[in-house]
């Protein structure tokens, strides 16, 4: 699953340290479309999406990096995916959002810990290295279907539209996949 930091991103990430201008615009030219549809199916609005994708870029321009950067497309799509979910409970606070995402997150509920209550780092690396070996055992179908629901939060119509598939199909290897992802993570014994 990891690759190689090509050039290109090892170039932008030198600009972002030195705080220049073209790093935004490369990021923005090169990642600026995943990076919306990563925020867009947490927010599922234009203007939020929005937002949160130039506060997500803010960031990045005025906080350090950290050292060790692997995958820099994936380093962007957690910094704007972070951000999102921000947006999106705070508006849910406020009464507005439209609730998919955690529907997403309810149907993992029963396999994964709830962040909040894990005991430490430790536990979280853990976990974090098991998911990681599951997603690698998983063929190419089932990854981009999982991830496309447990990360980009995408429904399951939208899902079965984009893997050209049916919503009661999507629904079954969801299904499946939850089942071995407790499975494998030993909740289910």
């Amino acid at each position: 699953m990891n690759k190689e930091m090509t050039t290109e991103d090892k170039q932008i990430l030198m600009l972002l340290q030195e705080h220049r201008d073209e790093a935004i615009r490369e990021i923005q030219s090169r990642y600026g479309w995943y990076l919306t549809m990563t925020a867009n199916g947490i927010l599922r609005n234009e203007q939020d999406t929005e937002e949160c994708v130039n506060d997500a870029l803010m960031q990045l321009w005025v906080t350090a990096l950290p050292d060790g950067i692997l995958n820099f497309k994936a380093y962007l799509a957690k910094v704007v995916r972070n951000q999102a979910l921000m947006l999106l409970r705070s508006r849910q606070r406020q009464k507005r959002g439209g609730g998919i995402t955690f529907v997403s997150y309810e149907e993992l509920s029963e396999c994964v810990p709830d962040a909040d209550n894990s005991a430490d780092d430790e536990d979280s690396d853990t976990l974090k290295e098991k998911l990681d070996t599951f997603l690698r055992g998983l063929n190419s179908e089932d990854r981009v279907l999982f991830m496309s629901r447990y990360w980009l939060s995408l429904s399951i119509p939208e899902i079965a539209k984009q893997s050209e598939k049916s919503e009661r199909y999507v629904s079954k290897r969801l299904f499946v996949l939850r089942r071995r992802l407790k499975r494998h993570l030993g909740k289910d014994k």
